[in-house]
């Protein structure tokens, strides 16, 4: 039988309906998932830890360098690991560890649920048991594992609140279906035989902004004084920004002058960024801008927080943005 890691980072799958405000400690996180959902041990063996327990719009760089570094720490103890996460940052910490973890050769899954375990119609027993299975298969990379459905971890873009369907991977093929079988696209799947590598480090020097009809940019030019290094803006449908006003060719002239990368991203869910299709994008290229292309800008944010932590040079910056390092582009 495998052995799996299940590290339990907080979010709803393990709240408490009576005490919503009351958080498991890791010893009642273990026996409230074992007591829930006792399949799962026919399917493994479980050992669980909890490094912390936060909602998952509190989870940042320093999470995900201890959930990497707890995760390589026991690369050789078991065969699969498992994250539970809540479902509002999940595509950024899954991203961060296809970032940080590298050359793998076994499956990082991340699940977690709209429900809490606890509660009726919960989709958090299925989601475990399914990220449970898939953990101890020859997988090799960081997936999201939500509603039946197999997703490459920093291709993935949350679309619901409401909806167990909440995730959805609007770029890339599903990797795999499961359902009275597991059907899982072997062909595109990752493979890599070089070492597991562990690289740890994030630099939270870029800032994400949208354009908006008739905005000035005027409103985000103190930001260009602040200790920035790299800059996102969310244009409209394949990249265009506002031109010739209000001014935001000129924003981006200014910040290329001071040293800043400028990725333009889109606001659009699907479709690549191309900023040659309309004038509206040439000149943003012609200023200096660049393209994330197929890239969610949850993937490109967290990427550029990593390159940012081995360089701040811009022609570095640019060429580690457009390798591919994890299938994110």
């Amino acid at each position: 039988m495998k052995n799996i890691l299940l590290v339990h980072t907080g979010g709803t799958f393990g709240m408490v309906p009576v005490e919503p405000d009351r958080s498991l400690a890791p010893a009642e996180i273990q026996d409230h998932i074992l007591n829930l959902v006792p399949e799962i041990t026919r399917l493994a063996e479980i050992d669980v830890v909890t490094p912390f327990n936060k909602d998952s719009s509190n989870v940042g760089i320093r999470d995900w360098d201890q959930l990497s570094a707890i995760i390589y720490s026991k690369w050789n103890e078991y065969d699969g690991f498992v994250v539970i996460h809540g479902t509002d940052t999940m595509t950024y910490t899954a991203s961060a560890l296809s970032f940080s973890l590298r050359n793998l050769d076994k499956p990082v899954i991340l699940t977690g649920s709209q429900r809490p375990l606890s509660q009726s119609r919960s989709d958090a027993r299925l989601n475990l048991i399914d990220a449970i299975e898939l953990a101890t298969m020859d997988l090799r990379e960081v997936l999201i594992v939500f509603n039946q459905r197999i997703m490459r971890g920093n291709r993935t873009k949350k679309i619901s609140i409401k909806s167990y369907h909440a995730f959805e991977s609007p770029n890339f093929p599903l990797l795999g279906e499961i359902g009275v079988t597991i059907d899982i696209d072997t062909r595109r799947m990752l493979y890599s035989d070089g070492p597991v590598m562990h690289l740890p480090g994030f630099q939270p020097k870029v800032v994400v902004l949208p354009v908006q009809p008739s905005l000035t940019p005027d409103y985000f030019l103190p930001i260009l004084d602040e200790d920035l290094k790299a800059l996102i803006l969310l244009g409209f449908g394949s990249g265009n920004v506002p031109f010739p006003d209000p001014e935001w060719i000129n924003f981006i002239k200014n910040a290329v002058g001071r040293g800043l990368s400028v990725f333009i991203g889109s606001q659009s869910i699907q479709g690549k960024v191309d900023l040659q299709l309309y004038e509206c994008g040439h000149q943003a290229m012609l200023s200096g801008a660049q393209s994330i292309g197929e890239m969610t800008v949850e993937a490109a944010y967290v990427k550029l927080l990593k390159i940012l932590s081995i360089t701040c040079q811009p022609e570095e910056i640019t060429r580690m943005f457009h390798e591919n390092w994890a299938g994110e582009i």
